[in-house]
């Protein structure tokens, strides 16, 4: 069977193709292992911090609460985006999603949130398995550190 390996470019392309298949946007991604490590650091434990954000979400009553949470969401979006693709990148996927001019990021929290998930997969994909080990450990501990959420809290009282 035949094995196949992966090798990394120093610089990499990544690329936003629209309907008809031009691309759209596209930018320059280093994928040396400190410029991956570094990028990973700062990505830090968004995977984990998006799920928590998502239920928050989903469990908010209010209109406050919602607004609350997609503000806290489009935070951690851009943080993770501008980490991997840089602040311009960032402009970018606003005016990419926005047909040209930037949108509201709080308005397409669902939009960002695939852009998000690509990210994070391609920046995963680029990585070692000794450096997924060493995040993973990261998001792991981290996980524990994470804030509750108003309900996650008032139902943790109850319980005692």
């Amino acid at each position: 069977m035949a094995e196949l390996i992966r090798i990394n470019r120093a610089v990499e392309t990544i690329e936003v193709r629209d309907e008809d298949g031009e691309v759209a946007c596209s930018w320059k991604v280093r994928t040396d292992d400190e410029s991956l490590e570094r990028t990973l650091r700062m990505v830090g434990n968004a995977m984990d911090r998006f799920a928590a954000l998502n239920d928050e979400m989903a469990q908010a009553e209010t209109d406050e609460e919602r607004q609350k949470a997609a503000e806290t969401m489009v935070r951690l979006f851009k943080r993770t985006i501008t980490a991997i693709i840089g602040e311009q990148g960032w402009h970018d996927v606003l005016a990419y999603i926005g047909d040209g001019e930037e949108c509201d990021p709080a308005a397409n929290i669902s939009n960002l949130g695939e852009v998000f998930a690509a990210l994070t997969t391609w920046l995963w994909n680029h990585c070692s398995s000794k450096q997924l080990r060493e995040a993973g450990v990261y998001f792991t501990a981290e996980k524990a550190k994470l804030p509750m959420n108003r309900k996650q809290r008032r139902a943790k009282k109850k319980g005692k």
